[in-house]
């Protein structure tokens, strides 16, 4: 058999007339060849493996070349507590608090084994996730049918757009859902690597990151929705009591009154009944909260990925200004493409929540910011609307800060590898920086933009069209010459 540092050193010397893919595939299957030789030697237990998925990409094959090692390794993860550093460990508990608002409908969740993990058509948590999914519809039906009597403005459409954000986040979800088992495996493959030395985990892991920005965004959501409950009910008390004081009544305030006035929208083509108003209330909630996991969601699945390439950068930190073998920068280039092809994986099926979720924030921005000098009547209002505000724009820049961290991290090495000695020097290093130097490496919106620092600042920063800045110039400029050729005609 062929070994490894052999092929290695085979292909790099005919890299130019190859390419960087083609030797890639070729090198890949002659390794995968040799690994299924020795694998056809043992004898092999068919309940401790998958079977050999069809795939459809280089990220998924590079993968899953590994498999015959990386389903004991997967299994290990089971009985040990040092190989913990995954992201599946790091998000079940944040996908189990979804699940109880009807998304993320996984089997499996709770397993340590992320082989464990699977998407049914027959479960518990696909029910409750049509629950949520087919009430939110009849709440978005309810309310265009309701502004179609009344009429449409600026300021009642935001109902229809939350209520449409959230039956858009809630279909693209379940998709992701019954993507998720497969995706999950590909990514704990990948992951193994990087709990294994030459790599360390850093001191502040990843579920502590994961999980630390998830409470921070659950709290600051619940009390956001909070303060705009309490602002509705005061706003109906206070209604209520001025109207009996100017008609000179007795009139009440009571919970039925308020779910009929807050809900009018429902309320005035149905029956009311309590334990109906409590279930709008709580559907209400979990629209709510699908609205914020959408940004949550983007932050754990960017950190995760960040997390890898700053184990990657740790390393080549600690080589700077050592005798480095070329065997030890072409393994950390394959380490480096290997996190790169994962991120393409997990792009393809997760840019449509980023586009969603991009264009959710950047319209209820818009509409909070129209509202900056509306005159409000109580205390309370200015609190909730306020706070509001500046969660709605410390959240969405929190997203794109996260998320540009992927690019950041990809590209942090640079200057370490640009220092390499000259007797270090070699094709491998000269490969990584022009990989690192060129390569876009950030999750995207369906490939329409990348989540970078240039994309968030470039939209806050307020900027002077290129085109009327070039024209100034040019007729500066054409001035200048008109006046110079004058006086030196008057000479």
């Amino acid at each position: 058999m062929v070994s490894r540092n052999k092929l290695r050193k085979i292909f790099s010397k005919h890299q130019p007339i190859f390419g960087d893919n083609t030797i890639f595939k070729v090198r890949n299957n002659i390794y995968n060849l040799n690994k299924v030789h020795a694998a056809t030697t043992k004898t092999i237990d068919n309940n401790s493996k998958d079977p050999l998925e069809t795939t459809t990409t280089i990220a998924e094959y590079s993968i899953s070349q590994e498999k015959y090692i990386s389903n004991d390794n997967i299994n290990a993860i089971e009985q040990k507590d040092d190989v913990s550093d995954i992201f599946h460990r790091a998000v079940y508990p944040i996908i189990i608090i979804a699940q109880c608002f009807g998304v993320m409908p996984v089997m499996g969740v709770r397993h340590k084994n992320p082989r464990r993990m699977q998407f049914s058509f027959i479960s518990m948590q696909l029910l409750v996730t049509l629950i949520y999914f087919g009430t939110t519809i009849l709440l978005l039906v309810f309310m265009v049918r309701h502004l179609w009597f009344v009429g449409i403005d600026a300021k009642n459409i935001g109902g229809v757009i939350f209520y449409i954000s959230a039956f858009l986040a809630y279909v693209l979800f379940m998709l992701l859902a019954a993507r998720w088992p497969k995706l999950i495996r590909v990514w704990a493959r990948s992951e193994i690597t990087f709990n294994q030395k030459p790599y360390e985990i850093l001191p502040k892991n990843l579920a502590a990151r994961i999980r630390t920005a998830a409470t921070i965004i659950i709290i600051l959501s619940a009390v956001e929705h909070g303060l705009s409950v309490a602002s509705n009910v005061l706003n109906y008390t206070r209604k209520i009591e001025i109207c009996a004081a100017a008609l000179n009544t007795s009139a009440k305030s009571s919970f039925d009154d308020f779910i009929k006035q807050h809900y009018v929208f429902i309320y005035s083509m149905i029956p009311y009944n309590i334990y109906g108003g409590a279930y709008i209330m709580l559907i209400h909630g979990a629209c709510t909260f699908v609205w914020n996991y959408m940004d949550l969601f983007i932050v754990m699945i960017s950190k995760g990925i960040a997390y890898r390439f700053e184990q990657i950068t740790t390393r080549i930190n600690k080589l700077a200004g050592k005798e480095i073998p070329e065997d030890t920068f072409a393994e950390i280039r394959e380490h480096y493409v290997k996190v790169c092809e994962l991120l393409d994986y997990v792009d393809d099926n997760l840019s449509g929540i980023i586009l969603l979720s991009c264009a959710n924030n950047l319209y209820f921005v818009c509409n909070q910011l129209l509202n900056v000098f509306n005159k409000l009547r109580w205390p309370i209002n200015y609190i909730y609307f306020w706070y509001s505000l500046l969660y709605l724009i410390g959240r969405t820049a929190y997203v794109f800060l996260t998320a540009a961290s992927i690019n950041d991290e990809s590209k942090a090495a640079l200057g370490v590898l640009r220092r390499v000695s000259k007797t270090t020097w070699c094709v491998e290093v000269e490969r990584l920086i022009f990989q690192m130097a060129t390569q876009t490496v950030a999750l995207s919106g369906k490939k329409f933009y990348y989540l970078t620092r240039k994309l968030l600042f470039g939209i806050l920063i307020p900027q002077i069209p290129f085109t009327e800045k070039v024209n100034e110039v040019m007729e500066k400029i054409l001035e200048l010459q008109r006046a110079s050729s004058h006086d030196f005609e008057d000479q």
